[in-house]
Order: structure tokens, then sequence, then C-alpha cells
């Protein structure tokens, strides 16, 4: 990619060293996609801290500032005196006039942090990014601040999927669609690569840093932000909740990924819902959903667009312990219905991510490392789980047999007592999963093999105990780090037979009598 860029002798510490790609340095950039567009200096010293001989915007000043990130006080364009004449594309700049309140602003308002360092991509993308204290924000800004990057296996899928790819023959450029931007890193990555982006961040928080960290790197002229939910229903307003600490990306539809575990206060706010289908009516290179259990309802939203529409590729957190955290179960019948219906109606292959594989960078250049397949034949006992889960049936009734033992005191239980040849047998809490179809395949981006699941949904309702090359029971638990009591529940085989010898012995005589409820087989 073409461009000018500036390098300003502000060295960053920490960890960056053993990231591949990294970039030592704060950058003001010129990035190609903006260099033929009209540019304006803004400087109007308004900031409170202006003239105070530090630059306060978050880029490097006149004065040289060693640290492992720069701290923003002031919006850009509002401390100029100390960090140099403020040059910009963008044609709209809301807080030229002084009663306007821009991002940083906003955020100082309410005492939140904001720190910018260089994101640790391969130099020709070369973007900065502002995050909060990571003690607030244990996800995004935790990440961030150690390692410069956010979700580095994801952020591998979408450099692959979008380098070279972003404009076209005819010199129009692809379009990402990005719902639940947060704080906009990969909105960012992908204009940085050439994409036009559209970005729904309803979150003001998340919206602030994101708006600033677009103007920080220019690129108005390629995002467009919108402060909306996007849903399965247009015109209704939703109830979005938001921790002041912990995970702040758990921000979502009536706050149920909250951690009730982690002591926080919250904002409740009211916003305004949407459908893809009707924002977006053309093709998508790339469509990320990361929404706290809400993807159903993107999906179903977003009917029309995957009717109509070549949408290439789809990368979405995919949350199935939301709707159960709450009993929800229409909720929870929808989600794995919305990956069979991306399967059987409109033709993608799908692959399992997994939860700690969204953190796995092998390298810019490395290959995208193959993943195993979702199959219809997973989903229908997805399915089939909920449904039973609805009727209390679900792994019912414990065998007699079984009953003295702690874990089979009571019917039920998640992850134990769904079916093993389901996606959820292997899922925690959340996953990550890639849908791809046309060219995301047929020029091998997503590359699949083997099947998903504890079991293979293939093996006879005979067989209990899980033979998986990684050696995961239920919800992808290590059998090796399991404690004995529970590890027979959990399909792994005892290790102490002291412990659990007997129990293991019942459950392979009852489950090769077919007398286990959750070892049933569909058709």
């Amino acid at each position: 990619m073409s461009g000018v860029i500036t390098l300003y002798a502000v060295v960053l510490l920490g960890c960056l060293g053993a990231l591949p790609g990294h970039i030592a340095a704060v950058r003001t950039l010129q990035d190609g996609a903006t260099m033929d567009l009209p540019k304006r200096e803004i400087c109007t010293n308004t900031c409170s801290k202006a003239r105070n001989g530090v630059c306060e915007e978050g880029r490097p000043g006149r004065a040289q500032v060693n640290a492992p990130y720069l701290m923003a006080y002031c919006d850009l364009g509002t401390d100029c005196e100390d960090c140099g004449p403020w040059v910009t594309t963008a044609t709209k700049v809301p807080w030229e006039d002084p009663a306007r309140v821009g991002p940083v602003r906003l955020l100082q308002s309410k005492d939140v942090q904001v720190r910018v360092r260089a994101a640790a991509v391969p130099p020709a993308i070369g973007f900065n990014f502002a995050y909060t204290d990571p003690k607030a924000d244990y996800d995004v800004s935790y990440h961030m601040d150690t390692a410069g990057m956010v979700e580095a296996g994801i952020t591998a899928i979408a450099y692959k999927l979008l380098e070279g790819r972003c404009n076209r023959a005819d010199g129009r450029r692809e379009l990402f669609v990005d719902v639940g931007a947060n704080f906009g890193w990969f909105a960012i990555l992908a204009a940085k690569l050439g994409c036009r982006v559209v970005a729904y961040e309803p979150v003001p928080l998340f919206h602030a840093f994101f708006e600033y960290s677009v103007h920080l790197n220019d690129l108005t002229s390629l995002i467009d932000i919108r402060p909306l939910v996007v849903s399965h229903e247009s015109g209704k307003t939703l109830k979005m909740v938001v921790p002041a600490r912990g995970i702040w990306g758990t921000a979502g539809i009536d706050g149920l990924n909250i951690d009730p575990a982690i002591q926080s206060t919250q904002e409740s706010i009211e916003v305004a819902s949407v459908r893809l289908e009707d924002e977006v009516k053309e093709d998508v290179l790339l469509l990320k959903v990361d929404v706290e259990g809400w993807e159903w309802a993107v999906m179903r939203g977003a009917a029309g667009l995957l009717k109509k529409y070549q949408v290439e590729n789809v990368v979405m957190e995919y949350s199935p312990g939301v709707p159960e955290r709450h009993f929800k179960f229409d909720d929870m019948a929808a989600t794995p219905t919305m990956l069979a219906d991306l399967i059987s109606l409109y033709g993608f292959r799908i692959g399992h991510i997994g939860d700690a594989g969204k953190h796995n960078n092998g390298g810019w250049e490395a290959d995208l490392p193959v993943l195993p397949e979702i199959k219809l034949d997973n989903l229908k006992y997805d399915i089939e789980d909920v449904k039973r889960w609805r009727e209390a049936t679900l792994a019912c009734p414990v065998p007699q047999e079984l009953q003295s033992y702690p874990m089979w005191a009571v019917c039920g239980g998640v992850p134990e007592g769904l079916n093993p040849r389901s996606l959820r047998s292997e899922i925690g809490h959340n996953t990550n999963i890639w849908a791809s179809k046309g060219k995301g395949l047929s020029e091998g981006f997503l590359k699949v093999q083997g099947v998903a699941g504890i079991l293979e949904p293939s093996d006879p309702a005979t067989k209990y105990f899980q033979t998986n090359a990684n050696n995961f029971g239920m919800g992808s638990r290590p059998c090796s780090l399991l404690e004995p009591l529970v590890q027979v529940k959990h399909r792994c085989k005892c290790t102490n037979p002291k412990i659990c010898g007997e129990e293991e012995a019942l459950a392979l005589k009852l489950s090769n009598e077919g007398k286990l409820p959750q070892n049933y087989v569909l058709p």
C-alpha cells in the first residue's frame, strides 16, 4: 500500500519485541486511501490543557516522550500549540465548534482514561489505536496494552481475507461490515487494507474511542460508524447495559452477558434498532458479528442481504451460553438454527475457530490453521438438546445405578448432559466461527478437516468415552486437568480407579445397554 510514514522517536516498551511485525513507535500516517483528498489544518487550542508544553492529543508533539503509550486528554486539533496543527481530510469535525463535545472530551467527562499506542501490525498498514486502562477493561484494552493487538487469531483471518482484495479491478472498494465494532479494531484494520467499512456500535463509550481512532488515522472517508443496534426488527427501541468494570465488551441487549461475579456499576442506554437487509444492499467481502448472544437476531435480520447479495465470509462470536444463562428457550433454539440456515439455505461451510483460537496468530505470512468443520450432523443435536432442555428431559432420567455418584445426582447439566455429537458439547460459554463460500472456499482461505463435537456424529450410540486428538472432554475441558471425581461425566477415562473406577465401569455398561439418555443418536 502506498503512503507516507513519518516516524517519531517514541519508543514503545513492554513485550512488543516478541510479536511478529510489531511497530516500535507511535506514528502519524497518511494512508494512500486519503492522499488525493483535500487536506486542511485544524488548530483551536480550546482544550483546558492546551499550551502546557506537552501534547495532550494522543499524538507525538513538539516535546519527545518516552513511554509505552501516549495519553489523550484533548481532542485532535484542540492543543496544536503543543502538538502542532492537526492535518485531516475529514470534511466534518464536530468539535471544531467548541460547543460540541468531542470523543476525548466525552471520555474525560466520565473519568475514562484514553491511551494510544501503535498497533502490532505489518508496517505497510500501521495505525495507532485508542483504548483504556486495562485494569478497568480486562479484554480489548488488556490485549492492546500488552500485545498491541486485539484477538490475534481473528485478526489473522481478517488480514488474510482482506489483504490485496479490498480494491476491485473497476476501482471500487470491497465492503467490510462490522456489527458490534466495540473500539473499532477490525474496522480500522479493514480500512487500512483499503476496504470501505460500515460499522455498528451503539455504546457511546465505545463509539467515542472508535471515532477518535478513525480521526487519528484519517480514515473518515472509508469508515461509516452508525450508533445503532442491529436486530431482526427495525424501528424498535432496545435497552443495552454497559458495565463500568470487567470485560467492557460484554455490554449487550438487557445486559444478558455481563458477568454477575464482577462487582461493577452499570449504565443502561436505549438505542434504536435496524435490520442489515435494510441497511446494506450490496456484496460484502466480510461480515463480522460480535454481539454477546444477539447473533441470531442480527442474522435473522440479514436474511434479505444473504439471499440477494454475495456475502463471502462471516466471522462471528457464537454465544449459546448467553440465552442459556437466562433460560430464554426461543433464543436458545434460534442460535444453532442460525448456523444450520447458513449451511442449508445460503451455501456456507463453517469452520470452528474456538475460544482459545481467537488469540492464536502464527505470524502475518503463516498459513491459517485448518479448522474442524461444523456440519448439519452436529447442529441437529444442538437443536434437539434445546428441545429436550425445554421439556426437562435433557439427560433425564438418570439411571438408578448412577444416582449415588455426585456428578449424576441430578439429570441435565451443561455441558455434561449434552449430546457429545453436538457443537455445543465442545463449547464452554461461547466460541468463534468462520463461515465462508464463493472465493473464500475456492481460493482456499477457509480450510476444514474433521468434524466438530466431542464424539463424531457417526459414532454409535454405544460409544461413551471421547477419543478426540486433543483429549478434550465435554465443554472442551482437558481430560488431563480434570479431577477424577468429574472425569467420567465429562467422558474422560478415569485416572484414579479408587475414586472413579466403579463409576466408569457402570457408565460403559449402561451405555452399551442403551440406558444413557444423553447418548441418543438421531437419523
